[in-house]
C-alpha cells in the first residue's frame, strides 16, 4: 500500500522498534487496539510494517504473540532487535502483566523471542530477566536495548530503570546488564544516571561516524525524545544545543540506518475524541524523518524524507493569492502590513503538500497561517519568533469559550508543547505535509514540528505578518 503516514485499521501505533537490513526497514511497533475507551496500551504486542522508501509500505500483522492471563507477557512492550553471529535474530521486549506484583506493585520483566528471519519470531519459554531488587527496582525495568560492545567484547543491554532507594521524581536511570551469549545476563552499575528524570524510556545507543549517540524519551522533562553525543560509548555524554528531534506530539523516537543515512521513527499522538481541545493520548500514527549529521560537532538536524516530500506531486495551477489587511506587489513579490496582514491561497481539505520560500525583512510577528478563512478569524498559526528563536503551533481559538467573553485562554500564548527552535537567518523554506488530522512542518530542512489538526480544514493558507515586510519567492500547493 502507498501511504504517507501509517496507522492500522481500528488500532493505533505505539512505540516503534526499527531495524534495517539489506535495503529494507523493518518497522516493528506496539499495536494498541484500544478495546476500551480511555484505556491505552492494553492487549498490546508487536506488529510489523516493512518499507524500502517510506511511502510504499507492507503491513505484516502480528510479529510476536502475547501470553495468556497467567503469563508475564500478557502485554509485549518496547525492546530491540539484534542478529547474532550465527544469523539468528534475537528480539528483547518488555513483558507486563498487572497480576504479577512485588510489594503490591506490578513488575516489569524482559523476555526474548528468536527466529531465523524477522517474520517468524517465537518467544523463548524459559527466558525471563527481571531487576535484581538491589541496584534496580522491579517496577521500572523496561525497553531493553541490546547491542554488541566491541571494546568490552560482550553484549550490553541498556534498560529504562530506577535506582533502588532513589527519589520518585529524579531516580530514573539507564540500567546496564552484560552477556556473552544473549541468554545469561549479569547486572552492572547504571550506564547513565543523571538524577534528572522520573524515567528514561526507549533508550538506544548507536555509532555514526566518529560519534556515539544516546537516545531516550522522557515525560517529566518536556515530554520529548532527547539525544546526547560522545566520542566514546563510555561518555562523557554531551547535551547538544538542540537536543530533541521533534515536539511533544512525536514521542518515543528510535532510529535505524544503513551506515550512511539514518531515520527517526516515532508516533504522532492522537487526541481524545479526535478534537483539537482533547487531551493527548498514548499511541497514534507512525511518522519518520531523515536525520542529518554535522560531522564536525556531532549534532543532528531533521529534514523530510524525499519520498514523503514527493508523495503529493501534482502542482495546483491557477491559484490567485489574495491579501488581507496587507499590500502585495506581484512584480517585486513584496508583502507589507501595518498590523496583522496575510497573503493567502486556497488549500484542499486535508491532503496536500505546501511549499513556501520567503525572506523576512522585518516583522514584529510572522509565520504560516493554515486552514484559515479570509479574515483569519479561526485556524492554525505557526508562530515564528525571532526574539526567542523559536516556533510554535497556535490554534485559534485556543479553547472553547467559557461563560465570560474573556474565558478563551488568551493568557496561553500557543500550544507550548509544540515548541521548537527556529533556524537562524531571515530566509525560510517551509514544507507542510497534511494528511487526515496529521500535520508535519519542516523548516529549512533542519527542524521539524509534528502535530494534530482536527477541527479546521480546507479554506486558505499562506504567510502572515504583523507590522512587517517580506519577499515571497514561492507559495505552491501540491496534491
Amino acid at each position: 500500500m502507498k501511504q504517507l503516514f501509517f496507522q492500522p485499521e481500528n488500532a493505533w501505533v505505539g512505540d516503534l522498534i526499527p531495524y534495517y537490513e539489506n535495503g529494507t526497514y523493518y518497522a516493528f511497533y506496539l499495536h494498541d487496539p484500544r478495546l476500551q475507551k480511555g484505556v491505552y496500551a492494553a492487549h498490546t504486542t508487536w506488529h510489523l510494517v516493512t518499507t524500502k522508501d517510506f511511502t510504499n509500505l507492507e503491513y505484516h500483522g502480528e510479529a510476536i504473540k502475547r501470553g495468556s492471563e497467567k503469563d508475564p507477557n500478557l502485554n509485549a512492550y518496547t525492546g530491540s532487535v539484534i542478529k547474532d553471529k550465527d544469523g539468528i535474530y534475537h528480539v528483547f521486549y518488555t513483558a507486563f502483566n498487572e497480576a504479577f506484583k512485588t510489594d503490591g506493585k506490578a513488575i516489569q520483566s524482559v523476555m526474548q523471542a528468536t527466529g531465523r528471519d524477522l517474520y517468524h519470531l517465537e518467544t523463548v519459554p524459559k527466558f525471563l530477566f527481571q531487576a535484581d531488587g538491589v541496584r534496580y527496582e522491579h517496577f521500572d525495568w523496561r525497553d531493553p536495548f541490546v547491542f554488541f560492545n566491541e571494546e568490552d567484547q560482550c553484549y550490553w543491554m541498556v534498560l529504562a530503570a530506577r535506582k533502588c532507594g532513589s527519589g520518585a521524581l529524579r531516580g530514573g536511570c539507564l540500567a546496564l546488564a552484560k552477556s556473552s551469549d544473549l541468554y545469561n545476563w549479569t547486572y552492572s552499575e547504571p550506564f547513565f544516571a543523571p538524577d534528572m528524570y522520573i524515567t528514561m524510556e526507549c533508550p538506544e545507543i548507536f555509532r555514526w561516524g566518529d560519534w556515539w549517540y544516546l537516545v531516550f524519551s522522557t515525560f517529566s522533562d518536556e515530554f520529548k525524545t532527547h539525544y546526547r553525543i560522545a566520542k566514546s560509548v563510555n561518555g562523557p555524554w554531551i547535551i547538544p544545543e538542540n537536543d530533541t528531534f521533534d515536539c511533544r506530539a512525536d514521542y518515543a523516537i528510535k532510529t535505524a540506518g544503513d551506515g550512511k543515512r539514518r531515520f527517526a521513527f516515532g508516533w504522532i499522538a492522537s487526541k481524545e475524541d479526535d478534537r483539537d481541545f482533547g487531551a493527548w493520548e498514548w499511541a497514534g500514527t507512525m511518522v519518520a524523518h531523515e536525520l542529518v549529521q554535522n560531522p564536525e560537532n556531532g549534532e543532528l538536524s531533521v529534514r523530510p524524507i524525499e519520498a514523503l516530500r514527493k508523495y503529493y506531486g501534482k502542482k495546483s495551477e491557477g491559484m490567485n493569492p489574495i491579501t488581507w489587511k496587507a499590500d502585495y506587489c506581484p512584480e517585486t513579490r513584496k508583502l507589507c502590513s501595518q498590523m496583522l496582514g496575510a497573503l493567502l491561497v486556497p488549500v484542499p481539505k486535508d491532503r496536500f503538500r505546501m511549499e513556501l520560500d520567503f525572506t523576512i525583512e522585518k516583522a514584529a510577528q510572522f509565520g504560516i497561517a493554515l486552514h484559515v478563512p479570509k479574515d483569519l478569524e479561526t485556524g492554525y498559526f505557526l508562530k515564528m519568533d525571532r526574539k526567542t528563536n523559536s516556533m510554535t503551533m497556535d490554534l485559534w481559538p485556543r479553547s472553547e469559550k467559557g461563560k465570560e467573553q474573556w474565558q478563551i485562554k488568551g493568557d496561553i500564548p500557543c500550544q507550548i508543547e509544540t515548541l521548537r527552535p527556529l533556524p537562524e537567518g531571515k530566509n525560510f523554506r517551509v514544507t507542510v505535509l497534511r494528511e487526515g488530522s496529521i500535520c508535519v512542518v519542516y523548516v529549512n530542512d533542519q527542524v521539524v514540528m509534528s502535530t494534530r489538526t482536527y477541527d479546521h480544514k480546507g479554506k486558505m493558507a499562506g504567510i502572515f505578518l504583523v507590522q512587517g515586510e517580506a519577499t515571497i519567492d514561492r507559495m505552491e500547493i501540491f496534491q
